[in-house]
């Protein structure tokens, strides 16, 4: 080998191979996708109308050898099958809006997957549909001293480094203290430092 051919294989080892997708590469496996898609499609759509044509035949064989209780108690299972289903699908709805409007309140978890620790039982509805904000705040309350860890915080909310980080003053708890209070107890905590 000689000197030039050293140098030459230097620089391709020294710089990175970059990985690519030819246009036409990822153009074919497109093209391919939204053909199995449709093909999916295609078959879901014919194996419903098969489905409901056996069960149409079967009804009406069922008519014809004169089963109407039979027809009438296979009715009545499909019937009680669907409202199970609707009464799942609104238990999710309404367990959806309360989640979210604890999480609204909250300001968020920092994952989705600490949503699970929203307890949706103990929040309850109004007759109009609305949420109760009682035991909304209840379980907000809950949430934020059970999992503060798991909260997203504001991040313009910090103190600066050389501020006090607690917010107790003295001895006196002030979280639970109304702003009024809290006004009241700094004035005659400054007063009496003096």
């Amino acid at each position: 080998m000689n000197e030039e051919e050293t140098n030459l294989e230097k620089k391709d080892e020294s710089t990175p191979k970059e990985d690519f997708v030819s246009k036409k590469a990822y153009t074919d496996v497109s093209t391919d996708m939204h053909k199995y898609k449709n093909q999916l499609k295609e078959t879901q759509a014919r194996l419903n109308q098969l489905e409901a044509e056996k069960t149409t035949a079967e009804k009406e064989a069922l008519a014809e050898q004169g089963k109407w209780e039979e027809l009438y108690k296979k009715n009545q299972g499909e019937l009680e099958v669907m409202k199970n289903e609707r009464a799942s699908e609104q238990n999710q709805f309404v367990d959806y809006h309360k989640k979210n409007s604890v999480l609204d309140k909250v300001g968020g978890f920092k994952r989705d997957e600490y949503n699970k620790f929203i307890d949706v039982d103990s929040i309850s509805m109004n007759e109009d549909g609305s949420i109760d904000s009682v035991s909304l705040d209840i379980e907000i309350d809950r949430i934020r001293q059970s999992y503060p860890e798991l909260l997203k915080t504001a991040s313009g909310t910090k103190l600066p480094n050389h501020a006090p980080q607690g917010s107790n003053i003295g001895d006196v708890d002030v979280s639970n203290m109304t702003p009024a209070e809290k006004s009241n107890y700094f004035k005659e905590y400054i007063k009496n430092r003096k």
